[in-house]
């Protein structure tokens, strides 16, 4: 009787475990950020360009404020970047006080009035992304901020010498110093006849290559008469 019930023991079929539907765990695959599509994506161009013109827009007005409120704001921004953190004093500038620390490092400490130049090729930048297509040549209005930079600093600061404003920066000022000391003085109508004589050889250069590019049409056509 007993061997009986072991077999009908041994017999019975091991019950399936009621929770058969449950898969094994896998863990989900972790997506790489791709550079390339971002950097193909239309959007991304439209953000820098917004951003760019935005900066443009900043840097204009926070420019045109110091002109009227660099004498209020001097002491306040001469302190950095650590004058954002100091709200015991308030300034004029019309954007706060990041406009008056950027405006007194790019004017003050920097390129002077030439620092208007900056604008335009952050403007021009912007607008070229985003409208996705060449509106104005960035690689031109690079060169022409970069010698401009110089050149108007360099002459705000000789002309402007005595004046207490930074007519031609912390960079004008410098070179215009080294300049000065290297060649000597000179008179603010004497700087203007030298530059003046400058423009009048470069215009006649200008028109003697215009006439020799000419004759050499002129004798190409006989030519071909």
């Amino acid at each position: 009787m007993a061997n009986k019930l072991k077999k009908k023991v041994k017999s019975t079929p091991a019950k399936k475990p009621a929770n058969s539907d449950v898969k094994p765990f896998r863990p989900e695959k972790d997506e790489k950020l791709d550079l390339k599509a971002i950097a193909r994506d239309e959007r991304t161009w439209k953000i820098i360009g917004t951003v760019s013109l935005l900066l443009a827009i900043f840097l204009f007005i926070s420019f045109c404020s110091y002109l009227f409120t660099w004498k209020e704001d001097q002491a306040i921004a001469s302190q950095g970047f650590s004058a954002l953190l100091d709200n015991d004093k308030p300034v004029a500038n019309l954007l706060g006080r990041f406009g008056a620390v950027m405006s007194y490092f790019f004017i003050f400490k920097a390129f002077g009035l030439a620092s208007f130049l900056i604008c335009t090729f952050f403007f021009v930048v912007g607008v070229n992304l985003l409208f996705r297509r060449k509106v104005f040549s960035i690689w031109r209005n690079l060169k022409y901020v970069t010698l401009g930079l110089l050149v108007l600093s360099v002459s705000l600061a000789f002309i402007f010498s005595n004046s207490d404003f930074a007519f031609g920066g912390g960079v004008g000022n410098m070179i215009s110093g080294k300049l000065v000391g290297a060649m000597g003085t000179l008179e603010p109508q004497q700087f203007y006849y030298y530059w003046q004589l400058g423009t009048l050889s470069g215009n006649l250069t200008q028109l003697l290559s215009f006439l020799k590019n000419w004759r050499q049409k002129l004798t190409v056509m006989k030519r071909a008469i």
